[in-house]
């Protein structure tokens, strides 16, 4: 079959916020270029209802990645649907043990960058290239050479935020991303100053990071607290609007730097967050070897040198 002419595709994305973030526009871009196809996507629960509002998938497949019962479901599943082409942007040791034993029983094509793919993309070193870029890298092997630069189905209607010289402040991390996080306290600091300077302070987070997010709260005058009111959707549409927004290395901070406005990123200086935060080029990056280290000083010294706010 012609790389052209798939009638049935599905596309496999499992994985944090950050790793959804870095192929969204994978995802479009195969909308995009397969038009006419039907379009499946296999991703975990908790996706489901955002990833549906993408209008780019026909139907959404759960797999929330459990053992091996569960795994041979999904096999058997995928195996009746009769794909004639998987696209894999997970790339897991997991997903490539699906194709496997789906190989076994299907002559379905794969395009991933694990063993047991057909039209197989070969990773360079960890660092040498960002995530979305081996994306694209993978896709241009079944023909996918323009690819998509705005997720506009995320933007919603923010009218109800009012004013302007918003700063969004996007300070928690996950469970195990705790190592890459700025102070809580040193965010409420820096919102504190920036208030000052006459800018409205907006932050985002779930109803669990109500500690993370607490020290914001109390050092502002006036805050926009979307504390448990901030799907990915709401991050992006609010992104759109703001003067700035300043994040640690974490998932929603690349939901927020898919808008294309100026993002301030304060990450480890290591070859992930490198790779994680070089395709953007709307983002500006303080990178330390210790967030413990990384003063408040240092952050405001950099923002006035690149002119991201008003003295």
């Amino acid at each position: 079959m012609n790389k052209n002419q798939y009638n049935k595709i599905l596309v496999v994305k499992h994985g944090s916020l950050g790793d959804i973030a870095f192929s969204l526009l994978a995802m479009a871009s195969i909308k995009k270029k397969f038009y006419n196809a039907k379009i499946d996507l296999l991703t975990e629960a908790k996706y489901e209802n955002f990833l549906s509002k993408s209008d780019h998938f026909t139907n959404i497949i759960q797999d929330n990645r459990g053992g091996v019962l569960s795994s041979l479901k999904i096999i058997y599943k995928l195996n009746r649907k009769k794909y004639d082409l998987i696209i894999d942007l997970q790339n897991s040791k997991r997903t490539n043990n699906y194709w496997f034993l789906l190989k076994l029983i299907s002559k379905v094509t794969i395009n991933g960058s694990r063993s047991n793919s057909d039209i197989k993309y070969t990773i360079p070193l960890q660092g040498k290239e960002s995530p979305q870029r081996g994306l694209y890298n993978q896709l241009k092997l079944i023909g996918i050479n323009n690819f998509v630069q705005d997720i506009n189905w995320l933007s919603i209607d923010t009218l109800e935020i009012k004013g302007d010289k918003i700063i969004l402040m996007i300070p928690c991390v996950s469970k195990s991303g705790k190592h890459k996080q700025w102070s809580p306290n040193k965010f409420g600091e820096l919102a504190k100053t920036l208030e000052k300077k006459g800018y409205q302070i907006c932050i985002v987070g779930q109803e669990s990071d109500k500690e993370t997010l607490d020290p914001i709260v109390k050092s502002c005058e006036k805050i926009i607290n979307l504390t448990g009111k901030s799907p990915p959707e709401i991050i992006y549409s609010l992104s759109k609007i703001s003067d700035l927004i300043i994040s640690n290395d974490t998932g929603p901070g690349h939901i927020a730097a898919l808008s294309h406005s100026p993002i301030l990123f304060l990450g480890k200086d290591n070859v992930v967050s490198k790779s994680n935060l070089s395709e953007y080029k709307n983002a500006y990056k303080i990178l330390t070897d210790s967030m413990d280290k990384l003063s408040i000083k240092t952050v405001i010294d950099f923002l006035n040198e690149k002119k991201l706010i008003s003295k």
